[in-house]
């Protein structure tokens, strides 16, 4: 599915706005500019009892961020069902938006002449239909003028793409290649099956690996049963038809996934030392991503580095905290994000390495350093401890772990000597 980026969720809360907050911070129900009861980040049907908004209603300010989360999702799947046409994520944000404001169904997103110039690749012509979507109860409205011209220039900043489809190139023999990071757009102009073979299919192998549904190594120029396997996975994980076939619709999601991929995190500002944990694309023990755990200076100065790993074997999915797929059991690796780094925790007092803190799986080990998540997240209960139980059971629920005792004789010497407070966990999403 497509997967809106944290621009479309900031364009809709600064839309909509978070009207009628009281002083026990709970949100009441208001008439919005057309008069119709209202709550929240613009909600008109109370998701938790399917009825429309009175104006007796109050919630809270999670229901809110909870509610929104719901919506566009719900949203963002009827955009990609409607729209037949690759998307940049510019343009999915912008969509989005718009057809969270203006409904989905008729009169709204699904009979717009914007979605027509769209699906027949007119995309100059439909940027030019968000200017007319301003309207309210006969009236121009001012917020609605300010929003469209948001949502049109997000549509357009990341250029156009190709106004004809180009035709589809024949199978012709392709060899095994390096691991590169595939060019944007995607080269691929056909509906990719299991047998196929080009350049194509090496583009959506490499695509596939730097997303982590295949090794990241070099990669065959074929659709070979791999492929195939990972294709479904990764169209389940989108919330696509899981059907192994590689056509437009999981082209342009796995497009907008590799530039959501490529957008880095932005540079930490901090004034102290800080950590920063990111991957390198090598494998450790039991088939585990190897991750590095960096001492970072104020100035960006790596100070020092240490081999780590999060998440068990087979459940490496790297993600951020509002993907539906990041909850609370599913044994990944911790979201992408800012934490604030905790005291040691000693199991048997300062520097014993013997005693180990109390746990199902015997997991733990002689210490535990709380992480603490600065947003909103379903997961919880994160920390720096070693892969105690490596032999029996490898890997961790999400906690950020050095594999070996003198891994993790290294990590409490360097907690010690600078003191780090922030942890910025960087997958390179966003």
């Amino acid at each position: 599915m497509y997967q809106p980026s944290a621009d479309c969720f900031e364009l809709i809360k600064a839309s909509e706005g978070l009207h009628r907050q009281r002083s026990d911070g709970q949100i009441e129900a208001y008439l919005d500019p057309v008069k119709i009861p209202t709550i929240g980040y613009g909600f008109t049907i109370h998701l938790d009892q399917q009825r429309p908004i009175t104006l007796e209603d109050v919630i809270t300010r999670q229901d809110c961020d909870r509610w929104l989360q719901l919506e566009v999702t719900k949203v963002a799947r009827t955009v990609q069902e409607l729209c037949t046409v690759d998307l940049t994520q510019g343009m999915v944000d912008a969509l989005v938006s718009f057809a969270y404001n203006v409904g989905t169904g008729q009169g709204g997103f699904a009979t717009s002449t914007l979605l027509k110039k769209l699906n027949n690749r007119d995309y100059a012509g439909a940027a030019n239909e968000f200017k007319r979507w301003v309207h309210g109860d006969g009236k121009v409205l001012p917020g609605l003028v300010i929003r469209r011209d948001r949502e049109a220039t997000l549509f357009q900043q990341d250029g156009w793409l190709p106004a004809e489809p180009i035709p589809p190139a024949p199978d012709q023999p392709f060899p095994v290649s390096d691991w590169a990071p595939p060019p944007l757009p995607l080269a691929i102009h056909r509906t990719l099956t299991h047998g196929a073979i080009g350049p194509d299919c090496f583009l959506l192998n490499c695509g596939l690996a730097e997303l982590g549904y295949l090794r990241l190594d070099s990669q065959p120029g074929e659709f070979n049963s791999i492929t195939k396997g990972a294709v479904c996975w990764f169209q389940g994980d989108r919330d696509l038809e899981v059907d192994g076939k590689f056509g437009p619709k999981s082209r342009a999601t796995l497009a907008i996934a590799l530039r959501n991929a490529r957008q880095r995190v932005p540079a930490p500002k901090v004034d102290n030392v800080y950590c920063r944990l990111s991957r390198t694309g090598t494998y450790t023990y039991s088939e585990l991503e190897q991750l590095t755990l960096e001492f970072i200076s104020p100035k960006g100065q790596v100070l020092a580095k240490l081999p780590v790993i999060s998440g068990a074997p087979n459940h490496q999915y790297f993600r951020v905290p509002e993907d539906p797929a990041s909850y609370t059991g599913n044994l990944e690796p911790l979201p992408q994000g800012h934490y604030t780094i905790g005291d040691i925790q000693w199991a048997g007092g300062k520097d014993n390495y013997t005693a180990v803190h109390a746990h199902s799986g015997n997991g733990l080990g002689p210490i535990f350093v709380p992480l603490i998540k600065n947003f909103i997240d379903d997961r919880d209960a994160f920390g720096f401890h070693m892969d105690w139980n490596r032999e029996s059971a490898p890997g961790s629920a999400g906690c950020v772990c050095p594999g070996t005792l003198d891994d993790l004789q290294t990590l409490v010497a360097l907690l010690r000597r600078y003191d780090p407070r922030d942890l910025f966990v960087d997958w390179g999403i966003r």
